[in-house]
């Protein structure tokens, strides 16, 4: 699955993958991704850019997670 929950400051973003390396389970990321759309953003973890489309921002962790399933079955 392409798709990945992260925590920002005003909640949960789901964020589809489109290029740059894969965020894995304890990156941060940093950027522009409490916005709709494509966007470039920094994962400090690997020192890399990494290219998402924002399919949903502002969620519960509830409601990001279930999401996610949603989109990856």
């Amino acid at each position: 699955c392409d798709y990945c929950v992260v925590q920002s400051t005003n909640g949960y973003d789901v964020l589809e993958w489109y290029g740059g390396s894969d965020p894995d389970k304890g990156d941060v990321l940093t950027g522009n991704f409490e916005e709709y759309g494509m966007h470039d953003i920094k994962d400090l973890t690997l020192d890399d850019t990494v290219t998402v489309w924002v399919e949903e921002y502002w969620l519960s962790r509830a409601d990001a997670l279930e999401k996610l399933v949603d989109l990856c079955e």
